[in-house]
């Protein structure tokens, strides 16, 4: 079997969900086992720097992940699985199924109904259907342990390939691959070998497609497949619908231009199916002088004059982005600014129409590289995955988790007032622009507190004689990073 394609500059990796969980609520259980986010867990050490993770949110709030382990021999490679809780707590850990002479570091995890498919590339064996190297799966009850299908594959190339992607249809069952770097896909399972492939319409010539995504759309059940081309031509993003019918090929706005090359992702293109439908694209908008000038957030199919520049994004050093589908329909922007040093995530209003609060964390101690950069915001709290390169013995790559909370923003109608008479302070919380109820505000001093409305409302009222100076307001609700605002108090 080949060996896939080795992506060697800093890599990150998409976001891939599974549209119809977003939607689901949070039971009370859930969110009473929730801790506090910011605090990097190293899940495993990866096999190579480019390897990204599968990953699966269930209904129950669980996150369950599957990733290429550290190869144990040069013939002897098995995938390692593991399971979170919804505060980011490793539940559980497992090994995918036996060794195989050659496994892909790109497994993809989708649904099977109500249990789990594991979409690979690999090859084991002198002869029978899984020493061919082609696209397999396996399912699993609990996404720890798999059960191969026997003597089925989702491919009738030999695969070898690199740059798998999955989803599974509307239906919940039928898995749809792409491979080959995205120029072709496959739509269920067959008797290996499988039927013939589809060929994605991607441009043709002398260009290259890779790092390919695939998504479900939740309204009409489409799939859409999108990829970086390189080349003497067509430089930039692309995106084709595939089905149920191939369309024409479309390319995102302000995607090429003659410093284009060089804004490729290094990752799988950041695209996501949103939970009330629609499917979005984020990339690097490039200039003639620099790979990234900000990031641009596009619905697929809207015009150009409709994308949206990410908050925070126009740094120049920029890059490694990722999407997230959250619930009520929000969509996370995540990626990497190599220049500070910081992972970012800003998370849209339920329209995907208006940015939130831009979020940061420093990356995982030691980390020489971002590799791959992913996130999972199905229920509110937004996981983030990486696979980086340590600057500890050995440069170890390894994947490790933490989560990121939506900020929220708080406003004070007065904001200052004289403290000769008793004044009562009208609190206004928002959620990336769209008021936010049931959040809590307090204030240094005041031993009162409110809760926001409907409307994202709250009162305080100050009594006669306090306290001169600036006091700090702080909105606290679950699921947030605390929003702030300073009064001022005079005499």
């Amino acid at each position: 079997m080949p060996t896939r394609r080795r992506r060697t500059s800093f890599l990150l990796v998409f976001g891939l969900l599974t549209c119809l969980l977003a939607a689901m609520p949070v039971t009370a259980h859930a969110r009473a086992s929730r801790s506090g986010p910011g605090v990097w867990t190293k899940l495993a050490t990866a096999n190579d720097a480019s390897d990204t993770i599968g990953m699966l949110r269930t209904g129950d709030g669980k996150l369950h992940l599957v990733w290429l382990n550290k190869e144990a021999s040069a013939t002897s490679h098995t995938f390692g699985t593991a399971t979170l809780s919804l505060a980011g707590a490793k539940l559980s850990s497992g090994t995918a199924f036996s060794t195989w002479d050659s496994l892909e570091g790109d497994p993809q995890l989708v649904r099977d109904g109500s249990d789990f498919r594991l979409v690979f590339e690999g090859a084991t064996g002198s002869s029978g259907c899984f020493s061919t190297g082609l696209v397999y799966t396996a399912t699993s009850t609990n996404g720890l342990t798999f059960t191969l299908a026997n003597n089925t594959s989702m491919s009738a190339a030999s695969a070898g390939i690199g740059n798998l992607a999955a989803t599974v249809e509307s239906d919940g069952t039928t898995p749809v691959a792409t491979f080959a770097a995205g120029r072709l896909f496959h739509e269920g399972t067959d008797s290996c070998p499988a039927g013939s492939d589809g060929t994605i319409n991607n441009h043709s010539g002398s260009n290259v497609p890779n790092n390919p995504s695939i998504v479900t759309d939740a309204s009409d059940g489409s799939v859409w497949v999108a990829w970086f081309q390189t080349g003497n031509t067509t430089v930039g993003y692309h995106v084709d619908q595939i089905l149920p019918t191939e369309l024409p090929p479309v390319t995102a706005p302000d995607s090429t231009s003659t410093f284009a090359a060089n804004n490729q992702p290094h990752q799988p293109v950041a695209l996501v199916a949103r939970a009330l439908g629609g499917v979005y694209m984020a990339y690097c908008v490039a200039s003639s002088t620099k790979p990234c000038v900000h990031i641009a957030l596009w619905k697929v199919g809207a015009p150009a004059s409709s994308v949206m520049t990410v908050p925070g994004s126009a740094t120049g050093t920029a890059g490694h982005v990722a999407l997230a589908a959250g619930k009520a329909g929000r969509i996370s922007v995540l990626w990497y600014d190599v220049g500070k040093n910081l992972i970012h995530a800003v998370r849209t209003n339920t329209t995907a129409t208006a940015f939130g609060v831009d979020r940061t964390i420093k990356p995982p101690a030691h980390t020489e590289a971002i590799q791959d950069l992913q996130g999972e915001g199905t229920f509110g709290r937004l996981d983030v995955l990486v696979n980086a390169t340590l600057t500890t013995s050995g440069l170890p790559s390894t994947i490790q988790q933490t989560q990121i909370l939506a900020g929220l923003t708080l406003t004070a109608s007065p904001k200052t007032f004289a403290n000769t008479a008793a004044h009562t302070v009208t609190f206004t919380v928002k959620d990336a622009g769209q008021p936010e109820s049931g959040v809590k505000v307090s204030c240094a001093g005041l031993s009162a507190t409110d809760t926001t409305n409907s409307t994202g409302h709250a009162t305080l009222t100050f009594p006669k004689g306090f306290a001169t100076g600036q006091h700090v307001c702080t909105a606290s609700g679950t699921d947030y990073n605390p929003g702030k605002v300073t009064i001022k108090v005079t005499h």
